[in-house]
């Protein structure tokens, strides 16, 4: 356990480091202000990562079992004799996946699945988990569907608001990761965790407040996939909308998004990710959307992209089409 322990510490600082990066990385004679942002931003999400966990995940922290073998065998016996209780197969995955037997987790959860005729949402949380797992504590489309299950099936599951309230985080949609995180912190729990809810429903509230496009600044766009290339889009990529100067340099602005077409996407001067580097009012600017197999912002080999040029400040909106394909 403690291994494991390890490993989920260091994906919480990982995930901290990649949402403060941004910030983090301006110049030394950036203004401080976006640095405290970035180091308040990361201990939320560590704090928040640890306090759910304590409080939502399967594991016994204040009376840990002894012999968890033994308690794996007496689960066992009880699915050989009641093979289609739906509890019992539940409790042989949560201990299966206690003591990190994937594979065995995974089976017991698809056997809750189906004794519970697709009806509990706890057994498709189970299995979303082990995916997650299996793919070292990234979510996948499998995983996201199952966690959407979940939710539809039980609206009040911890679990499942929880992967899927970092999921929306992670597409940037804010206002619906609020949400979720909100409905989380309704369902009572202790007061260490509210505080941590509290804390990370702040820190998005601040990013959603910082994201409202500057109308001096604006680029409005309607970014959409061309016919020809709707069944090429790699599963799991991310779509990235850059702007740029014609001559060149560091993206001016940013947006990293899922890829959903046709997708409205405004842009500004609130999205630089460089202190001191940011689109101008009146500006004339490249514009460019890419589907990044990779989910990095950097152009890979069969990339999907388009572009365009703009004017920023202008209220129309531009139809961005992404039709040509990186060599």
């Amino acid at each position: 356990m403690s291994a494991f322990i390890t490993w989920a510490a260091l994906c919480a600082l990982a995930a901290a480091a990649f949402l403060a990066w941004p910030l983090l990385r301006a110049d030394r004679d950036g203004a401080p202000r976006e640095r405290w942002i970035a180091a308040g931003f990361g201990a939320v999400i560590v704090a928040s990562a640890v306090a759910l966990y304590l409080h939502w995940s399967n594991w016994p922290w204040r009376n840990p079992p002894v012999e968890e073998g033994e308690n794996i065998s007496a689960l066992l016996e009880a699915t050989q004799a009641h093979a289609d209780d739906a509890q019992a197969w539940l409790d042989l995955g949560r201990a299966y996946l206690r003591v990190g037997q994937l594979p065995l987790a995974r089976r017991s959860f698809e056997h809750a699945d189906r004794a519970s005729n697709g009806k509990s949402a706890a057994a498709l949380s189970g299995l979303g988990q082990v995916i997650v797992f299996e793919n070292n504590g990234s979510q996948t489309p499998e995983s996201s569907a199952l966690f959407e299950r979940a939710l539809a099936l039980d609206p009040h599951s911890p679990q499942a608001l929880f992967y899927t309230g970092v999921a929306l985080l992670n597409d940037g949609k804010l206002a619906d990761a609020r949400a979720r995180f909100i409905a989380m912190r309704d369902l009572g729990p202790p007061p260490q965790i509210v505080d941590a809810l509290d804390k990370q429903i702040a820190a998005i509230d601040v990013a959603i407040a910082n994201s409202k496009p500057d109308p001096a600044t604006a680029i409005h766009l309607q970014v959409t996939l061309d016919a020809k290339l709707q069944n090429q889009v790699p599963a799991g990529a991310t779509l990235f909308v850059f702007v740029r100067s014609p001559q060149g340099g560091p993206p001016l602005a940013v947006k990293r998004l899922s890829p959903e077409f046709p997708q409205r996407v405004d842009l500004s001067a609130a999205d630089s990710v460089m202190a001191g580097r940011r689109v101008g009012a009146g500006e004339h600017v490249d514009v460019m959307a890419r589907i990044s197999a990779s989910g990095t912002p950097m152009g890979g080999h069969g990339d999907l992209y388009g572009g365009l040029k703009a004017v920023t400040g202008s209220t129309s909106v531009r139809t961005l089409v992404i039709d040509q394909r990186t060599p």
